[in-house]
C-alpha cells in the first residue's frame, strides 16, 4: 500500500467515532502524566550519595600530615529535580576552606559544621548524616626530616634467569614531615613488603611507603625496578690449590686442574671475572689413609655466580719430601 493510502486510512480512523474516543483518551493519559511528575519532583525522599572532599586555601608553607578521606558518604532529603541531578549528573564537591578551622596545629570542622559545608554543596533542604561526621586534619609547617628508603622484598627469578643487584627505587630517600618532634629512633623508612616470584624479565612495580607512627612521607609511594637477566652456562679450567701442607712437604694432584661449571648473568659475564678456587686440604688426607684418592673443595666463590659445581669432586695425590 502507498503513502498515500496509509494517511488517508489513518485520517478515516481518526474521523470515526472510535479514532476520536482514542486520542481524547491519549490526551488525558499525556496530561495525567505530566501532573505526576510535577508531584513526583516536588516530593522530597532520602538518597544516599558519595561527594567528593576537597581542602582549599592551603598556604604553601603547610603540610597535611593526617591524610584527609577522598569522599564523603552522605544521607540526604532531596526533592525529585535534585534527586536526578545527584543520581545522573556529575555529584558536587565539598570544599571545606582551610582558614575558617585552622585551630593550632589542627584543622578541625565538626559535625554541624561538616553538614553546613555539604548543604551549601548540594542545596539540599535537609542532611540526615554524614561519614565520617567530622575532621581532624593535622599539619605542620616545620621542614621535613630526610630519610633513606629500604625496600623490604621477598623475590625470587624463573628458571634460567637472575635477579642482578639489589632493587632499584625510584627515589632513595623520603620527606619525612610530623607535628613534633620526630622519634630519634626513626633512621629509615621502609616500603610495604614486595612479594614476587618467577621473573623472567626486567619488573616494575608501584609500592606504598610506610610512614612512622604520626607523620606523612613525600612522596607516599615509589616504582621499584628489579633488574632481571637470562642465565649462560660456563665452564672453566681451575688450577687445584694445595693448603695445609707442612714444611717440607708437597702435595700434587692428578689432574692439577679440574672443570668448573657455573651459571652466571650476561652483564657479570661481560663486565667481570668470576672469582673462585679449588682447594685441595692435606689435613683431609688423615681420615683416608685406605685410598689415593681425596676429595676436592670450592671456596671463594664469587656471589654472582649460579649452580657452581666441579666436574670432578676428588683428584689423585702423592706427596713428595722436599
Amino acid at each position: 500500500m502507498s503513502p498515500r493510502r496509509l494517511y488517508n486510512a489513518f485520517m478515516a480512523v481518526m474521523r470515526s467515532r472510535r479514532g476520536h474516543n482514542v486520542l481524547v483518551f491519549l490526551v488525558f493519559l499525556a496530561i495525567s502524566t505530566i501532573l505526576w511528575c510535577i508531584m513526583s519532583l516536588n516530593d522530597e525522599e532520602q538518597i544516599d550519595v558519595r561527594l567528593p572532599l576537597r581542602i582549599t586555601n592551603i598556604p604553601d608553607s603547610v603540610t597535611i600530615i593526617t591524610t584527609p578521606p577522598p569522599t564523603l558518604a552522605v544521607s540526604l532529603s532531596a526533592r525529585g529535580s535534585q534527586r536526578m541531578k545527584l543520581s545522573w549528573g556529575s555529584a558536587p564537591t565539598v570544599n571545606i576552606d582551610f582558614r575558617l578551622f585552622r585551630r593550632g596545629n589542627k584543622m578541625s570542622v565538626n559535625g554541624p559544621d561538616l553538614k553546613s559545608q555539604v548543604r551549601s554543596a548540594v542545596d539540599a533542604s535537609q542532611i540526615l548524616l554524614v561519614m565520617p561526621d567530622s575532621l581532624n586534619l593535622y599539619f605542620t609547617s616545620a621542614p621535613p626530616a630526610r630519610l633513606p628508603l629500604i625496600v623490604d622484598y621477598n623475590v625470587t627469578a624463573g628458571p634460567r634467569t637472575t635477579i642482578v643487584g639489589t632493587p632499584v627505587p625510584s627515589v632513595d630517600s623520603v620527606k619525612v614531615y610530623t607535628a613534633g618532634a620526630l622519634d630519634n629512633t626513626v633512621r629509615k623508612v621502609v616500603t610495604e613488603p614486595i612479594s614476587l616470584s618467577g621473573l623472567t624479565e626486567p619488573t616494575v612495580v608501584r609500592v606504598r611507603v610506610i610512614p612512622p607512627d604520626g607523620s606523612r612521607v613525600i612522596p607516599d609511594s615509589v616504582d621499584v625496578r628489579f633488574n632481571v637477566e637470562p642465565l649462560i652456562i660456563k665452564h672453566r679450567k681451575v688450577t687445584v690449590e694445595p693448603v695445609n701442607v707442612p714444611d717440607g712437604l708437597r702435595l700434587i694432584t692428578f689432574p692439577s686442574q679440574v672443570e668448573v661449571v657455573y651459571m652466571i648473568s650476561v652483564s657479570d659475564y661481560k663486565n667481570s671475572e668470576p672469582r673462585m678456587r679449588v682447594i685441595a686440604d692435606y689435613n683431609q688426607i688423615g681420615r683416608s689413609r685406605s685410598t689415593r684418592n681425596m676429595r676436592l673443595r670450592l671456596t671463594d666463590v664469587s656471589p654472582t655466580l649460579r649452580n657452581v659445581q666441579l666436574a670432578s669432586d676428588s683428584a689423585e695425590y702423592i706427596i713428595e719430601h722436599l
